[in-house]
């Protein structure tokens, strides 16, 4: 198993709404990250802090791992646990680096010097676990019942456990780390590949972020059509770097699935995540079923809503407008004001860890080049996490600020426990994320007394969940397909896109005419190359909190207390203890009928109020 220092990267799809919001500089929050590890990757003291976790990982190797005992466990664990932070906050600094500028040469040099550094460390790291499991695991369950500074690591331990059918040989084990980089460098090469092609649009050079987002949400159906069509043109020029990342992504999750004897290209996923292949599959296929009642139903609602038959696939995303404020944009300011009220009102402790953010440098808020795309929240140790987001100024962005707070929150509340028990496994991560849009959402409908307003806010709301549940149960189909297609021969762009063409087709239904400039499209999804398999957490996540939504409509205050108690327990609690808290088999199939039900609750509420505003 690679040691996890609880680096997790975790990336939202949603992309942020128009271009050029209103004055950037007027605002009395901080919207740059002031990054205070180190002045710049050339500092010294990197040498010497480098030197000096190489020396204590030495030492522990020496004075723990070929010495462990049951009576000396605590304290081996409690020391690797402050070097697996210590590796987490340098390695932070260097991967936050780069994510504000990818195009910067030195801080790519000096990013894989760091990853190399962190495969080195692994090296010897890897040997505890492998100590570990060779100790009487019964015996440390009566050591754990008696001894409450090791029942702190009562999860971790269960899961090295866990993990032991999955382990191979110490010679083995180190081998594996040495060549761990490898794989790390062909994502890193994902992200600086994108970040390194020009979009040309109208005369200007255009980020992928920008291309995107007018792709996505273009003021016009002209723009739109436009920015898709440049958007795969760029692609499709770098189809051949970015067939071969995703070749050799799934190639290496292959080679290293069959070494640990895992049965499937998604067991390891589900296994860190202490999810069964089976309660995965109740969701995708239920999910599925709901294709025509509710994404096929959208679309085609949609499609009359903007008075047209069908929607081109660069309309599904765009905005309905019904009412004269249409170029109406949001300054962070007035963006933030809204989060706060909804945070506010719901849990004045959540108020205070988001205020608290934008007032540190721990958020940076607009695009610029060489910036990645998207948004994303990055757990810290010790330390409040940093939020990154690509803001422009419009509703969607507001959605978009609260989700990336959600995360944050979540890994605040997280750090009460110890390092290595810190954070939750991916698939609660998006809970306090995707309650945050539920949250912020109902603001704005509460809040709202046009009724022409409220269609276009909850269009934008069904966007989203179309995005987050069916867009995403589509991506988990498509790796699935490929990685099954990498195990007997390598990919090729035809096979890549004609299996992304499938899964949209699927998912979209025939209320929405799919473009074939499309077909690449996949070759910017940096969740495949990044974490394989990741992406069922999105639609996981949105389901699982229609049901807590529900809960807390029922339960009140009553809820807030206990759902702040559930953030905190970190990475000590599953799924299905998390969801029991709350009274919620998340294991069932009725669960997740409910929840989609819920969403199609919505549609019906939009035909009504469309059936009284909106005239043939």
């Amino acid at each position: 198993m690679k040691v996890s220092v609880g680096v997790v990267l975790v990336m939202s799809l949603m992309m942020s709404g128009e271009p050029e919001c209103k004055e950037k500089n007027v605002t009395k929050y901080k919207t740059a990250w002031v990054l205070n590890k180190y002045k710049s990757v050339n500092d010294h003291q990197i040498e010497h802090d480098t030197q000096n976790l190489l020396q204590r990982i030495r030492e522990f190797d020496i004075k723990c791992i070929k010495k462990l005992t049951i009576d000396n466990l605590k304290e081996a664990i409690t020391e690797y646990d402050k070097i697996c932070a210590a590796m987490s906050e340098m390695y932070s600094y260097f991967g936050l680096s780069f994510k504000l500028n990818t195009k910067d040469n030195n801080l790519s040099n000096a990013c894989q010097k760091m990853t190399e550094i962190y495969s080195k460390c692994n090296e010897t790291l890897c040997k505890f676990e492998i100590a570990m499991q060779k100790l009487d695991y019964k015996a440390i369950e009566s050591k754990l019942a008696t001894d409450d500074e090791l029942a702190q690591y009562k999860t971790y331990i269960k899961n090295v456990f866990k993990y032991k059918d999955h382990i191979l040989s110490e010679p083995e084990e180190i081998l594996l780390a040495k060549i761990g980089a490898c794989g790390d460098s062909w994502y890193k090469f994902h992200e600086g590949a994108l970040a390194r092609i020009e979009f040309p649009l109208d005369g200007k050079k255009l980020t992928l972020t920008d291309v995107v987002e007018k792709a996505n949400n273009g003021e016009t159906e002209a723009i739109r059509e436009k920015a898709s069509k440049v958007l795969s043109e760029g692609l499709k020029n770098n189809e051949y770097p970015l067939v071969s990342v995703f070749n050799n992504i799934a190639l290496e999750h292959k080679v290293f699935g069959e070494i640990r004897k895992y049965s499937s290209p998604e067991e390891p996923r589900y296994f860190a995540d202490d999810i069964s292949q089976k309660a995965v599959d109740n969701m995708l296929n239920a999910v599925t079923e709901h294709y025509s009642k509710i994404c096929h139903r959208y679309y085609k609602l949609k499609a009359k809503i903007l008075g047209k038959k069908k929607l081109q696939y660069w309309d599904r995303c765009s905005k309905v407008k019904l009412t004269s404020d249409e170029n109406k944009k949001y300054t962070y300011d007035e963006a933030l004001q809204i989060v706060f009220s909804v945070y506010k009102n719901f849990s004045e402790r959540f108020y205070e860890i988001i205020k608290d953010l934008t007032t540190s440098s721990h958020v940076d808020v607009y695009p610029k080049d060489g910036k990645v795309s998207g948004a994303f929240a990055w757990p810290m140790p010790y330390e409040k996490p940093y939020v990154l987001l690509n803001f422009y100024g419009s509703v969607r962005d507001i959605a978009t600020i609260a989700h990336e707070f959600g995360h944050a929150i979540h890994m605040t509340l997280s750090l009460k426990n110890k390092y290595l028990v810190s954070q939750p496994a991916l698939n609660i991560s998006e809970t306090a994320s995707t309650f945050g849009e539920k949250l912020t959402n109902e603001y704005l409908l509460k809040t709202e007394t046009n009724p022409k307003k409220k269609i276009e806010l909850i269009c934008a709301r069904l966007d989203d969940v179309m995005a987050t549940v069916f867009r995403q149960t589509a991506f988990l189909k498509f790796e699935r397909k490929i990685h099954d297609i990498r195990k007997k021969k390598e990919l090729t762009a035809e096979e890549l896109n004609t299996e992304w063409r499938k899964v949209l087709e699927e998912s979209l239904g025939d209320g929405v005419t799919i473009d074939h400039c499309i077909d690449n499209y996949w070759g910017y999804i940096t969740h495949f190359t990044s974490s394989p398999f990741y992406v069922y957490s999105y639609s996981f996540g949105a389901l699982f909190v229609e049901g807590l939504y529900a809960e807390y409509k029922k339960s009140g205050t009553d809820f807030v207390k206990k759902y702040e108690e559930a953030l905190a327990s970190g990475g000590t609690k599953t799924y299905a203890e998390m969801a029991k808290v709350f009274g919620i088999d998340a294991n069932s199939r009725e669960f997740w009928n409910s929840a989609l039900k819920s969403i199609e609750n919505e549609i019906d509420e939009l035909e009504k109020l469309c059936d009284s505003e909106i005239r043939d």
